[in-house]
């Protein structure tokens, strides 16, 4: 698995793209790698990208497992943001992010929504945060 974290402090968002063949443990290892880069801070927005990452074994019992392991570093580190977005293009791996958004309200408490593309997703992180913002201060 290819794993790569960028930062884009201005839009408070922590970029992590991933593509290849992956494990459980190694996407829990990569998404685990945002908590000890000096640029993370707990109210960064999560935007995955993902590029032709095999999902073959996406199963129930690996999402659970994902979820988990995501919730328990989540509480752990403090993170504070309220959604993540997901980019995947393949129409087909997209319609199995549709069964985590749904199961994500639940297990992590935040929403997570899949884009066709990274504009779409930054466009909702950013828009949804920046309502946040203005309806907090009326």
């Amino acid at each position: 698995m290819l794993s790569q974290l960028e930062f884009c402090l201005e839009d408070r968002l922590c970029i992590w793209r991933v593509s290849g063949t992956a494990t459980v443990k190694e996407i829990c290892d990569g998404y685990a790698e945002r908590f000890n880069h000096p640029e993370w801070t707990p109210v960064l927005e999560s935007l995955t990208v993902i590029n032709k990452l095999a999902l073959g074994g996406f199963t129930p019992q690996a999402a659970g497992e994902i979820m988990q392991f995501i919730r328990d570093c989540d509480l752990k580190h403090k993170r504070a943001a309220k959604r993540s977005a997901l980019v995947c293009s393949d129409e087909l791996s997209r319609a199995l992010l549709a069964y985590w958004e749904h199961r994500a309200k639940n297990e992590l408490e935040r929403s997570e929504r899949a884009f066709a593309t990274e504009a779409e997703a930054r466009a909702w992180l950013v828009g949804a945060r920046e309502a946040d913002e203005k309806s907090a201060c009326a």
